[in-house]
């Protein structure tokens, strides 16, 4: 039984959220990678209208500007809304990017590295982490692979930390908590 999809904009995208998210939440969630940010959206609005089954939809904001990423939650939102008929759905906007929840502890990340990152270093990978992971890790591999080759499980509770994983967390328990509900 599928209790709900969850929609990222790509296969490494969706690895993140596979390895980041507990296992118990995510058993009987359906991962879909919609190859472009315009598909996501596009097949999240679909499953909405069609399947009745609830919908998180997980997207870069590309952008750390506060009243774009609002804006575009706002679209976004609007879309989903007209589309869901009732049914539960959650959008939840990586600002700027999702490889930021990488860089949830700055020394977890200089650990994998194996180097400091100075002052302006940082304030880049702020603003642009995947360009900076893809930097400071090199192209070779791909980011996903060093990072989780490289941490251990007490690492990946620290990244879970962050408040977009948490967010996640939430909208997920809660849908079990539903189905729990339901069966009683």
């Amino acid at each position: 039984m599928t209790l709900a999809y969850m929609i990222a904009e790509s296969e490494t995208n969706i690895e993140i959220l596979q390895k980041l998210l507990p296992k118990n939440l995510i058993q009987d969630i359906q991962f879909i990678a919609g190859e472009s940010s315009y598909r996501a959206r596009s097949l999240a609005t679909s499953l909405l209208a069609t399947r009745k089954i609830p919908v998180a939809l997980v997207m870069d904001a590309d952008t750390d500007n506060e009243s774009q990423v609002f804006e575009k939650q706002d679209l976004i939102n609007y879309v989903l809304n007209q589309a869901s008929s009732g049914t539960p759905f959650q959008l939840f906007l990586a600002v700027p990017q999702l490889e930021i929840l990488f860089l949830q502890d700055k020394s977890l990340i200089e650990k994998i590295a194996q180097r400091k990152f100075n002052d302006l270093e940082w304030q880049f990978a702020q603003s642009k982490p995947k360009e900076f992971l893809e930097t400071v890790l090199g192209k070779k591999h791909s980011i996903n692979e060093r990072i989780f080759s490289n941490i251990n499980e007490q690492e990946i509770k620290i990244l879970r930390q962050h408040p977009l994983i948490q967010e996640m967390i939430v909208f997920l328990s809660s849908l079990t908590s539903d189905v729990m509900i339901t069966q009683r």
